[in-house]
């Protein structure tokens, strides 16, 4: 009976463990592919100007696309407005700790051309919503004391 209870036990902290694992490469599958931002928003009244992931506006990024590799969690955006510094940036990307497939956080590292981070900073962003056509990034900011979620809303692109 203890033998039977004990593998029981076992074989349930294994399932556990596995689904966690399975709810991160999930998550990451989801956000593999090609995207583009079509609207930077923020919550409150008033405008807003920010500078997101220490790059560009939020402006900038509007109309950006994002290239996200889910076997190797590498990738990269390019800024296509021309009143903004435009070009091709590179990041690698994870999703930390046990996430489920709807809502969880994703941590985005700005990387060199050989995907090798100088400083090692990272940004870490809730992903609010994903499914197969959609997905939805907010990060809380201090403004005059107040907490402003900027929401970052992209789309994915055909393939």
């Amino acid at each position: 009976m203890k033998k039977y209870l004990f593998t029981s036990l076992f074989a349930a902290l294994l399932l556990v463990g596995c689904g966690t694992k399975n709810a991160v490469k999930q998550t990451e599958n989801n956000v593999g592919g090609n995207w583009t931002i079509d609207s930077v928003t923020y919550s409150g009244n008033g405008q807003f100007e920010s500078t997101l992931l220490q790059d560009v506006t939020g402006q900038c990024f509007e109309g950006s696309m994002w290239y996200f590799v889910a076997n190797n969690n590498r990738g990269n955006y390019s800024i296509e407005d021309p009143s903004c510094t435009t070009g091709t940036r590179n990041f690698i990307w994870s999703v930390p700790g046990s996430k489920d497939i709807i809502e969880g956080d994703l941590l985005i590292k700005p990387t060199g051309d050989n995907y090798k981070s100088e400083t090692d900073a990272g940004y870490r962003v809730n992903v609010k919503n994903i499914t197969e056509n959609s997905m939805t990034w907010n990060q809380s900011v201090l403004v005059d004391g107040r907490t402003v979620i900027v929401s970052m809303n992209f789309r994915k692109l055909a393939e």
